[in-house]
């Protein structure tokens, strides 16, 4: 590295350590930590208390499932064809949308005819055609069920795939073609893409690693002794995914220094997840939060995702178990949540899952399923989110003008307007809207267009009156001129 760039760096660094130590806790900061229903501003970063967006509609333990004793290690849930699929340390529970239990699967036949026993089971995935999938990391396999939940196939490491590591699959989603897409614990080059015959094709949504100013000085300025203690700087693992009806992948990853927590990966692998480019503003969970004083600190660690057929995901945050809930542009619509022992709130949560409008959250500590209903300010969103990915904006600016009367900080809802607005050509009103939205980039567009016009509606009466300035004009000097001559002769 060329001297100048380490002057930089190191220059960088010291305004670093420099900023860390004048960090005060602002007032926006203490009302991040003390509500878990907030909206903040995208321009100032300001947090807004607002409405409670998801209720607890019941929460469901084992006595409440019919042959199930324990819900002990509960690690994933899947929702397909009206089933809930839920995980647990030695079954897999198959239940309606109404927690009506269909099938307990603990034990099955394997291929060579043996009994055999589900053990510690993670990530499931359950096929339009009802295959389940069954990934089993201490036994480092992927099992394969049809939909009677007899054992069709069993994937251990995928052929070709190289590693040092025990293979230990803990995630997997698979698409159309049969192409199982699996992420396997302390595997850090990128999820695994492997083919329905279990050969590895490639690492799919590969990470890199991001070196801060500060990182990079410690290295400089570290003995030989001190880099051996470090620990390696590897990439970042994922920790969740989930498949959207269009065949991308959503993925979280936990690491609280990632600045992409959150991707949305098309065929390529490459990340085309949307968000606010305007201020920087990357959907992460927490914008704010607690660095000094009271409350938990640090950034939000994004343990799991899902996605919902018209756009919106959500991640679940093990830091303060909170829910964020995006729409597909990357907007905040609302957070819910909490840790605790109150209503609402988690003590361990592991996975979330959208069923219908409702979410379940599953908790690991309190060995429960919590099914979280939308309030009318949650719904209303919902709706208007919907109705907005349908085309629907008409019927969708009506609901909301009906969010902002019961949250009138939310700037995503006078977005929406502001475009609705712009698109009807009410460039004053559309400004105004987007005015509040704190979007300079649309307010500047509405206000051009505004300008424009103006000019083009007064440009015909402004033609007539210089015409009619010209014409008294000249008459006015030939008037004068002819008594000019008048008075000489």
């Amino acid at each position: 590295m060329r001297r100048s760039n380490m002057t930089w760096i190191k220059k960088a660094a010291a305004s670093l350590l420099l900023a860390a130590t004048c960090v005060t806790l602002s007032p926006s900061q203490v009302s991040a930590e003390s509500s878990s229903n907030y909206c903040y501003s995208s321009a100032t970063k300001e947090y807004y208390a607002a409405p409670i967006a998801y209720e607890v509609d019941q929460v469901v333990y084992a006595e409440n499932l019919d042959g199930v004793d324990s819900l002990n290690g509960i690690s994933g849930m899947f929702v397909k064809n009206e089933h809930i699929y839920i995980s647990t340390s030695s079954q897999i529970i198959v239940t309606d949308l109404d927690f009506e239990v269909e099938e307990v699967l603990s034990e099955y036949t394997d291929l060579d005819g043996n009994s055999a026993s589900i053990r510690n089971p993670q990530g499931i995935f359950v096929t339009d055609d009802g295959h389940l999938y069954v990934c089993e990391p201490d036994n480092g396999r992927v099992l394969r069920f049809d939909e009677d939940y007899e054992l069709t196939d069993v994937y251990g490491q995928p052929e070709g795939l190289e590693i040092e590591v025990k293979y230990q699959p803990s995630e997997i989603v698979v698409d159309s073609l049969d192409r199982m897409y699996i992420i396997a614990k302390n595997l850090f080059e990128g999820i695994l893409e492997v083919n329905s015959d279990n050969e590895f094709q490639r690492y799919f949504g590969e990470t890199t690693v991001n070196f801060s100013a500060l990182d990079l000085l410690w290295r400089q300025l570290a003995t030989e002794e001190q880099k051996a203690k470090q620990s390696l700087w590897l990439p970042t693992e994922y920790t969740s995914m989930t498949i959207s009806d269009n065949g991308f992948i959503y993925a979280s990853v936990s690491s609280t220094e990632e600045e992409e927590p959150i991707k949305l990966l098309n065929v390529k692998g490459s990340n085309i997840l949307a968000y606010n480019e305007e201020f920087s503003l990357y959907p992460s969970g927490d914008i704010v939060y607690s660095i000094a004083g009271k409350g938990t600190t640090g950034p939000s660690s994004l343990i799991y995702i899902d996605c919902n057929e018209y756009g919106m995901y959500t991640v679940l945050d093990s830091v303060r178990n909170r829910i964020f809930t995006y729409d597909d542009n990357g907007n905040l619509l609302f957070v819910f949540g909490g840790s605790g022992d109150r209503e609402g709130c988690f003590r361990s949560p592991v996975s979330i899952r959208f069923v219908g409008d409702n979410i379940i959250v599953a908790d690991k500590l309190s060995e429960s399923i919590t099914v979280m209903k939308p309030t009318i300010y949650g719904q209303t969103i919902i709706d208007a989110t919907k109705l907005d990915s349908e085309g629907e904006r008409n019927e969708a600016v009506k609901l909301w003008n009906q969010v902002i009367e019961m949250n009138p900080h939310l700037e995503l809802a006078y977005d929406a307007l502001g475009k609705a607005a712009l698109r009807d050509k009410n460039y004053e009103t559309a400004a105004s809207y987007f005015k509040e939205a704190n979007s300079r980039v649309y307010y500047s567009k509405a206000y051009a267009m505004m300008r424009d016009t103006m000019i083009k509606e007064n440009f015909t009466a402004a033609v007539v009156v210089i015409v009619a300035l010209i014409v008294v004009y000249k008459g006015t000097k030939i008037v004068l001129k002819k008594r000019k001559k008048g008075k000489v002769g």
